[in-house]
């Protein structure tokens, strides 16, 4: 059985080699939007590439926490913004309505492709959301 540091140096590395993979996507996608003046192949390249930095982020905090400062998470810094949160919770909810709505009144192939991925996004923005509430129940038994 791999010893905890053993396992953390092997995550350390998987990071590391997903971040190059990331950096790799950002560079194909910005080639490839310049390949074309189609305006939603070039959006499409956008999202992919924002994501992919995004991605490389969480990678690289991941990376940092097992190499430079462990980080952590305190019931504290939960409470003195979770009303916020909550506000934020009810926008997402607002937004996936509305772009069901839209993709229901949509007829046009591309449109409805476009309202799709809104919709998966705003759907991922509820789920993030609800596993940070999730974390707060966990480390502040009162939530």
């Amino acid at each position: 059985m791999a010893s905890q540091k053993e396992m953390q140096e092997k995550l350390v590395s998987v990071m590391k080699k997903w971040q190059d993979i990331e950096d790799q996507s950002v560079k194909s996608t910005t080639e490839i939007a310049k390949m074309t003046d189609n305006p939603i192949v070039k959006q499409i390249m956008d999202i992919i590439r924002q994501d992919s930095a995004m991605h490389r982020k969480v990678q690289q905090l991941i990376i940092d926490s097992l190499e430079k400062q462990a980080f952590s998470l305190q019931p504290e810094e939960l409470a003195e913004i979770w009303g916020e949160v909550e506000k934020h919770i009810e926008l997402e909810k607002e937004t996936i309505r509305m772009a069901e709505e839209a993709r229901k009144n949509s007829n046009q192939l591309l449109h409805r492709y476009l309202l799709g991925y809104l919709l998966l996004d705003e759907q991922k923005h509820n789920h993030i959301l609800a596993q940070m509430e999730d974390m707060k129940r966990g480390i502040y038994p009162y939530a």
